[in-house]
């Protein structure tokens, strides 16, 4: 009888411990039931059927069997540091709201490329264009020494080609290969003899930009006497590239025209002169002259240095 009561009492107690006991979860994937006994910095003790269990850190449970042990006043402080924060909830997204962008209006109809050139912009841009081709045709008259009316006439009426045209055509002062004939009324006056030279001037001429009138044959006109001194002096006359190829063409051949073939090519700087026959080489800052007297040799003449030029016969005398 007195071990029957023992046996109820024992069962009663386990049955008592175990409801009261709690499971907590390892990392390990074990568990164990009981009751907090103790708790520090270090882990926790549980009171287990039987006895008390070993000291488990903080770090070995799970985050279910954390969140059981911070319930516990005393172990929260102490347990808190292990339980992983929850992510923060991410906000809900805004709405995009499309709104209508405003549009260019659409030309009512049939549109095509050529219906471009007469908008506003069309018309300025073929303007600016005009205006550029007109502007081309007068820096191609200086430059191939044509009548600038003529020319911008031209490119008026046929814009870009009239251009090209005088581009691709020889300069004013080249076609022909002859000296453009003086003035009408105006015969070439022979140089003064050498003994008069210190009591006459040389007349200054310029040689005209284009005339359509040509030194004639020795047999159709009475005999030509020697070719009318010209006299280009700075000031007058910029010396420039353009200057010597545009009014000088005869002087760069090797084997000098009739009209030529007697004259020489005077060139006066501060310090010297040079007379000279033929000019061989040609830069954008300074031309070789083929010396007259000099056995062929070659003198190098800075278009900065020239103060003088003068085309004369070479028997004339300045």
């Amino acid at each position: 009888m007195r071990n029957s009561v023992r046996l109820w009492i024992v069962v009663l107690v386990f049955g008592a411990i175990t409801a009261w006991a709690k499971d907590f979860k390892l990392l390990d994937g074990s568990t164990i039931s009981g009751e907090v006994a103790d708790g520090n910095d270090y882990g926790v003790v549980f009171r287990i059927l039987g006895g008390f269990s070993k000291r488990i850190p903080y770090s070995k449970f799970t985050q279910e069997a954390l969140a059981e042990l911070a319930q516990n006043q005393k172990l929260a402080p102490m347990v808190e540091p292990f339980i992983d924060l929850p992510a923060p909830p991410r906000p809900k997204p805004k709405t995009i709201v499309v709104r209508e962008v405003p549009r260019v209006t659409r030309p009512v109809g049939r549109t095509s490329l050529f219906s471009s050139f007469f908008t506003p912009i069309g018309l300025g841009i073929f303007g600016v264009l005009y205006l550029a081709n007109l502007l081309a045709g007068y820096e191609i008259a200086h430059y191939k020494g044509r009548p600038v009316s003529v020319v911008c006439g031209l490119s008026a009426l046929l814009p870009v080609v009239g251009p090209l045209l005088f581009m691709v055509s020889p300069s004013a002062a080249v076609e022909g290969g002859e000296m453009p004939m003086p003035e009408t009324g105006q015969e070439a006056l022979p140089s003064a003899p050498a003994g008069k030279a210190a009591g006459t001037t040389s007349k200054r001429v310029a040689v005209p930009a284009a005339s359509g009138l040509r030194v004639a044959t020795a047999g159709k006109q009475q005999k030509a006497g020697p070719t009318e001194t010209k006299v280009y002096s700075r000031g007058e006359y910029t010396f420039n590239r353009r200057f010597i190829e545009t009014q000088f063409p005869g002087f760069f051949r090797v084997v000098p025209s009739e009209a030529e073939k007697d004259l020489v090519f005077v060139v006066r700087t501060p310090k010297n002169e040079y007379i000279g026959k033929r000019i061989s080489r040609i830069s954008s800052n300074e031309f070789f002259l083929q010396l007259y007297e000099g056995g062929g040799k070659e003198v190098s003449i800075s278009f900065g240095e020239i103060s003088q030029i003068i085309v004369r016969h070479k028997d004339a005398k300045d």
